[in-house]
């Protein structure tokens, strides 16, 4: 079942998406014992916490009517419960364990507002999600451009 949410809903979905990434990378930050795994969870740390002040900053600039439209859209996973599904996969990650579960957490907010603007007919709102889309994917780019670099190390 599909529930109603307003855009403004959806894109501080993701704002927290990116906090609790941030939570749980420094979580595991501290439990590692591979100084590789520490470097890839230092920079994963940082890399969520830009994109939550990115995402901010867009929520900022949208207009009251994009950001009160009301979409009917559900993601399969709630955030929460996608987040503690890879802590548990996941509890002590190796270096290369972290970059797929980064990997993974990039793909699911692609897919969010990805899946989101085939659900809105309206072209400023679509537009709004889809440079929101278009950011997390650009980012996703740069941050598996960041990680090959990391894996030579």
């Amino acid at each position: 079942m599909k529930s109603f949410e307003t855009v403004a809903d959806l894109v501080n979905n993701a704002i927290s998406m990116h906090c609790e990434a941030a939570g749980l990378y420094r979580e595991l930050d501290q439990r590692s014992e591979s100084a590789r795994a520490r470097l890839v969870l230092e920079y994963m740390i940082k890399h969520e916490q830009q994109m939550e002040i990115s995402l901010k900053s867009r929520l900022k600039a949208g207009t009251t009517g994009i950001l009160a439209t009301y979409i009917q859209y559900t993601f399969e996973d709630a955030p929460e419960s996608f987040l503690a599904a890879l802590a548990k996969e996941y509890p002590n990650p190796n270096a290369d364990q972290v970059c797929e579960m980064a990997l993974r957490v990039d793909g699911y907010l692609v897919d969010l507002f990805e899946g989101a603007c085939k659900e809105i007919e309206a072209a400023h709102v679509n537009e709004y999600l889809s440079d929101l889309m278009q950011l997390e994917a650009l980012e996703r780019r740069k941050f598996t451009q960041t990680l090959n670099s990391l894996h030579d190390i």
